[in-house]
């Protein structure tokens, strides 16, 4: 028990007023009376109201203690922390996240929670109110605020979770703003709390329960895939994948590769347990594989294998690779680096000098100048700047070195930076609509941006004047950009990478097509409209597996994995840190305060109306 307003306790000094009034009596004044035999019964009230007498019992008296006590413990407001809610108005926000279909708990995590919500929701007085919010890829009031419990019933019963990671947090501000002004406001966070750390936020003066859902964390799963060409003159796929144990016991599976549905080949795996760092943290075993030397130049590639842990969805990942394109390359200078380095790709057509009259230009390299007749084209530009250019000189940096770069990135992946010497770099700042790929201590060195349909990848430096040609690096960057210079507009960024769940997802329309229709893994069907100003893309890919997009005879497959290391570790959480409460400790259950204050006044009401029975009957 617990008690919410333990300073109206000071109210229990009328207690000592009430005793006190019956020690002190009406003090009368003395008379002398020749005989007192006529005046016994005055006698006996004389003593009775005899100031500081000797307390004697009264029934009275011990009435009146009694209401006063229990009109004090109602001030004091004592609670019971029960398995329910009630009196107050709710928020129940329920992860629909990948990690909530673990079958840890019978018979999933989603499961359970979707009990636990119905338990919270039956709890509810009749004049309580409650809403419901699903925590997905994208958060979703499922019922908005209402004192239906039927209503609640029906938005819990069609919630479903997803392949996909959580925003939590938006979720919980959004309850917070639903319960904004509510008295005795309540959010309740049913969740495995398999999410990153969540950032400073207010709840305003909603409280705030994290419930937690599962008990373990058996699992294995493949967090990375990717499929690329080499960069050798075959162009044959390489497929990198990564299998992480989460489990504290040592697994050994067998990864399949498989393209477009035929078994290409399998590798044996011993992954180590699961073990947990220096900050308490768990840092799952995990091992990486290369599947090279492989004969193909593209296809729809799959891993994946067959083990039976916790949670299956991260049991299976896809990587697609698109055939090779040739590519027209016009270079505008004589620097004998690049040309060396463009020719390493076999699909590239290169072209140096000016630009010849019926040839379309893919990508357009300028080099220290930009030729007068410069192609509307997309443009790798060093050491100089065009209209496309997505940075604003400001001055020039002597001897830069490498900061930081973008390691996900498609252009600048696979290559070592490190250690790379320039003589000068030119200073600049980003434009809105660039991303820096590398940087120095002071300024950018490379930038990417993509504007009126055109991408460009932009240098602050000179390659003659730096290291960088005589780098492994070199021949890597001018190959990784060439092809995503090259890639169709509205084609994915990170093309040979997997696409994860919850991403939008581009799609290469036909010319003409008004509408996409779109066929989910299981089943369903959406129907997406084509813009011809900008990408098609579809924001609906929530499921592991294969899509077809379709529009009259054209159709495009693609799949999407989950690939999240944050939910496929699925150790539930012992608390959630938010905002200025700190860390809100977990429980197994949704617990509320239940006031007793209410049973306290009734039981007063009967004293009182006893006493005042008593003392009117002369008891």
């Amino acid at each position: 028990m617990s008690l919410i307003a333990p300073l109206n306790f000071l109210f229990a000094a009328l207690l000592g007023a009430i005793v006190l009034m019956y020690i002190l009596r009406l003090k009368r004044k003395e008379r002398v009376v020749p005989s007192s035999l006529l005046w016994q019964s005055a006698i006996r009230d004389l003593q009775a109201n005899a100031p500081w007498q000797k307390l004697r019992s009264s029934l009275l008296m011990w009435l009146q203690l009694a209401f006063v006590m229990l009109a004090v413990l109602a001030l004091v407001r004592p609670a019971l922390r029960v398995l329910a809610s009630g009196g107050q108005t709710v928020a129940i926000v329920i992860d629909a996240s990948a990690s909530m279909q673990a079958n840890d708990v019978a018979p999933s995590r989603f499961e359970r929670a979707r009990g636990e919500a119905n338990r919270l929701v039956n709890a509810l007085s009749s004049g309580d109110s409650g809403t419901v919010i699903a925590a997905g890829a994208q958060t979703r009031v499922l019922a908005p605020l209402t004192s239906d419990k039927n209503v609640l019933k029906r938005a819990i019963a069609k919630a479903t979770a997803v392949d996909t990671g959580s925003d939590v947090r938006e979720a919980i501000v959004l309850a917070s703003s639903l319960l904004k002004d509510k008295k005795n406001a309540q959010i309740y966070v049913l969740s495995d709390g398999a999410f990153p750390p969540l950032q400073e936020m207010s709840v305003g003066k909603s409280g705030l329960q994290f419930v937690k859902i599962g008990s373990r964390s058996d699992n294995v799963a493949l967090t990375a895939l990717e499929a690329r060409r080499g960069y050798s003159e075959e162009n044959r796929a390489q497929i990198f994948a990564t299998v992480a144990n989460f489990s504290t016991r040592a697994k050994k599976i067998s990864l399949e590769l498989e393209r477009d549905g035929d078994l290409v080949e399998v590798r044996p795996l011993e992954l180590p347990a699961a073990t947990k760092n220096s900050v308490g943290e768990l840092a799952p075993g995990q091992k990486s594989v290369l599947f090279d030397n492989l004969r193909f130049e593209s296809g729809q590639f799959s891993a994946k294998f067959d083990l039976k842990d916790d949670l299956a969805t991260d049991n299976l990942a896809y990587a697609r690779l698109d055939p090779p394109r040739p590519i027209n390359v016009l270079l505008t200078s004589d620097n004998l680096f690049l040309e060396k380095a463009l020719n390493i790709d076999p699909n590239v057509r290169l072209f140096t000098g000016a630009a010849q009259s019926g040839v379309a230009y893919d990508v357009v390299v300028c080099d220290g100048s930009v030729p007068a007749n410069l192609p509307a084209s997309n443009q790798l530009v060093f050491n100089t700047f065009t209209a496309l250019s997505p940075v604003e000189k400001l001055g020039v940096v002597a001897q830069p070195g490498v900061a930081d770069y973008d390691r996900d990135d498609p252009v600048t992946r696979y290559a070592p930076w490190n250690d790379l010497k320039f003589a000068q770099s030119l200073a600049v700042k980003l434009k809105p609509w660039g991303r820096a790929l590398v940087e120095a201590q002071n300024t950018p060195l490379i930038v990417a941006g993509e504007r009126g349909g055109k991408r460009v990848i932009w240098c602050g430096f000179d390659v003659r004047e730096s290291d960088f040609p005589l780098r492994v690096a070199f021949p890597i960057f001018i190959t990784n950009s060439l092809r995503w210079l090259s890639a169709p507009r509205g084609s994915s960024l990170n093309e040979g990478s997997a696409l994860r769940a919850g991403q939008p997802v581009p799609i290469l329309a036909p010319q003409g097509a008004r509408e996409v229709s779109v066929t989910a893994p299981g089943g369903g069907k959406e129907k997406v409209a084509v813009r011809d100003d900008e990408a098609t893309l579809y924001e609906g890919a929530s499921r592991v597996g294969v899509y077809e997009a379709k529009s009259g005879d054209w159709s495009q497959n693609f799949a999407v994995s989950l690939l999240n290391k944050s939910e496929s570790d699925l150790t539930p959480r012992a608390a959630l840190q938010i905002g200025e409460k700190g860390a809100v400790q977990s429980d197994n259950r949704a617990r509320a305060n239940r006031e007793l204050w209410g049973f306290l006044v009734v039981a007063a009401l009967a004293v009182l109306g006893i006493e005042w029975w008593i003392f009117h009957r002369g008891i």
